[in-house]
């Protein structure tokens, strides 16, 4: 990975320390996935029932063990020469000499990981917190649920967090999607919590459920409720009773670059399909990708030096979110 996309050091250390998402929890269920978290290749596995993760290299010749696949002992399988690794990381096995003695440097470096609310989530050092999001509403028996993606963005993991909090763009990046409104952007008052900010403000547009744009708007509640470093969820409550739960996080690969994961979950009063629904925010999602890649730079200094950028009173979580980086950094 190029130096110039390398994570800051100081950033580093405060995000080592963070729960992050690595994988859908029904991704790893037939095999292992790679993916690259905080400019390291790490391998995200099932073994005996359990979600793990690890460096994403076999320790005997170097080969990915994403790879790699699992055997009937619910083992991971080095794809070059078929060592098996357990959930711990140490290798247990050596199907071409059974009876060998395997070093003890024979293993792989494990990552702190949790199952949580449809995602795998890792911590890379001894997490600040001992748990990740609570997003508990998308477990409920009683909701509509999909997931979509991970999908990659060319653009910083924070870039990612601000935009999904950011209530002054609706208009204009989703004016298609969630219709148009010259109504001016209610006040957010963005409050500091245990882990991170929430904040509400109602909001007009078209009422989501019916996803085509051309009906009368509505005034809806936005609640935000943001996790450190980069996991926020947005309840919205439509006058109806309608309840829809919008959960985003980023996975930061590298300074300029995240994974996306995006989920969802509704009450769901009308009994309407999901596939429109997931079509919809698909699309929602892709107007939001295509102007955070464009943006320059593609990373924030958190150290707030030369920013280069000027805030408006619609910046409320930029700017706390900034703020709580710049205390940290």
């Amino acid at each position: 990975m190029a130096s110039a996309h390398r994570i800051d050091p100081g950033e580093f250390e405060v995000l080592s320390r963070q729960w992050h998402p690595v994988a859908r929890c029904d991704a790893i269920d037939d095999g292992p996935v790679g993916v690259v978290m905080l400019g390291r290749p790490v391998v995200v596995f099932r073994s005996g029932g359990r979600a793990c993760a690890a460096s994403d290299r076999c320790p005997h010749r170097g080969s990915p063990l994403s790879m790699g696949s699992y055997d009937d002992d619910d083992c991971l399988v080095c794809p070059y020469h078929g060592l098996r690794y357990g959930a711990d990381g140490r290798c247990v096995a050596f199907p071409s000499r059974p009876d060998a003695r395997l070093p003890s440097r024979l293993s792989l470096e494990t990552l702190h990981t949790r199952e949580r609310h449809g995602l795998v989530w890792a911590c890379a050092a001894e997490p600040t917190r001992d748990d990740p999001p609570d997003w508990g509403f998308y477990d409920r028996p009683d909701v509509q649920t999909f997931q979509i993606g991970p999908v990659h963005w060319d653009v910083s993991a924070s870039r990612v967090a601000e935009n999904f909090n950011d209530v002054a763009h609706f208009s204009t990046i989703h004016r298609v999607t969630f219709g148009p409104s010259d109504r001016p952007v209610g006040p957010q008052k963005v409050i500091a919590t245990e882990r991170g900010f929430t904040s509400n403000v109602a909001v007009y547009q078209q009422y989501r459920n019916t996803l085509d744009g051309s009906v009368e708007e509505i005034e809806a509640d936005y609640r935000y409720d943001f996790t450190f470093p980069f996991s926020s969820m947005l309840t919205i409550t439509y006058p109806d009773g309608e309840i829809e739960c919008i959960q985003l996080t980023a996975l930061p690969e590298s300074a300029t670059s995240s994974l996306v994961f995006q989920q969802s979950a509704r009450t769901n009063l009308g009994g309407d399909p999901v596939e429109p629904w997931r079509d919809f925010q698909a699309a929602v999602n892709e107007e939001d990708r295509v102007i955070c890649e464009a943006l320059r730079p593609r990373q924030v200094s958190f150290r707030l030096d030369d920013t280069g950028e000027v805030a408006l009173p619609t910046d409320a979580f930029s700017i706390a979110y900034r703020r709580l980086w710049k205390s940290l950094s």
